[in-house]
């Protein structure tokens, strides 16, 4: 376990050669009605341990979700969704696409372009639908 630093500008007060002020601001220790702070401050580094993390238990669930939460991981995510809208967009020249609104299970609407890579959609055979 590595050790934090923190550095902090002092002031010692002249009279009872205690901190007076400190930047970023802490508890000083000076209790003069009116101190009589040094003209220049004192740089002074504090090392100490870092808090131990609490660990907490993981379901299943949630330590294979965070291993795929790697960068650059290939993933596939998959739902089932009910087509809302499609239409046909022109592209450049005589291109034709076919553009998706699907509605999911909880309401939510989802854009869903096909010809992305990776897309893919199928339909979902009529006994599946009977058992869901």
């Amino acid at each position: 376990m590595t050790t934090l630093e923190s550095t902090y500008l002092v002031w010692y007060c002249r009279a009872c050669k205690k901190s007076c002020k400190t930047q970023p601001r802490t508890e000083t220790a000076c209790r003069c009605a009116n101190p009589v702070r040094g003209m220049h401050p004192t740089k002074v580094t504090q090392t100490h341990e870092p808090e131990p993390r609490r660990l907490h238990a993981l379901t299943d669930e949630e330590g294979r979700l965070r291993s795929l939460a790697r960068k650059k991981q290939r993933v596939r995510v998959t739902y089932e969704a009910e087509v809302s809208e499609a239409w046909l967009v022109r592209g450049a020249g005589d291109e034709k696409r076919i553009q998706f609104i699907v509605t999911t299970a909880d309401g939510s609407r989802h854009h869903v372009d096909p010809r992305l890579p990776g897309v893919r959609m199928e339909a979902i055979p009529a006994t599946e639908e009977e058992t869901s």
